[in-house]
């Protein structure tokens, strides 16, 4: 077994993210995860439990109906999943990375991942404004359907 994480290394500690903040989980425990490489604990992760489960939805509902969201149009909405899916192109190595320290996939096959994710995001951006009355083709492996909603 690993040794636990020492003091400085619980810095590492990662946090929820609800409500547009990073948060602690009301639990206030973690579980250690381990680098399969070396076989070391690299970061503790929130456990999080039902209680900051109801706190994320009732967060991502608010946003859903108040704010700044409900009052974008479908070109806006489409321009963020663009401005998206350039962040993670121009994270992709560090992402990978990340990826590779967690679960122990090769560096090569997650950077040609990360490499290929911005695509989706591009592409679903593109779809955004385009409302049509049929199933749109496409030649990627995606489930993809329109569906019409008043405004």
């Amino acid at each position: 077994m690993a040794t636990p994480l020492t003091e400085s290394e619980s810095l590492n500690k990662r946090r929820l993210y609800i409500g547009g903040q990073w948060v602690d989980p009301t639990s206030g425990e973690y579980f250690e995860s381990y680098d399969p490489y070396t076989a070391k604990p690299w970061c503790l992760i929130p456990k999080g439990n039902a209680e900051d489960v109801d706190r994320a939805v009732t967060a991502a509902h608010q946003a859903f109906n108040s704010g700044e969201w409900p009052k974008l149009n479908a070109s806006q909405r489409g321009a963020l999943l663009r401005k998206f899916g350039d962040l993670i192109a121009e994270h992709a190595r560090r992402l990978a990375e990340i990826e590779v320290q967690d679960n122990g996939k090769l560096i090569t096959e997650m950077a040609a991942q990360l490499k290929y994710i911005p695509q989706w995001y591009y592409y679903f951006g593109g779809l955004a404004d385009k409302v049509e009355g049929a199933v749109l083709p496409t030649d990627k492996p995606v489930f993809n359907y329109t569906r019409h909603e008043p405004k």
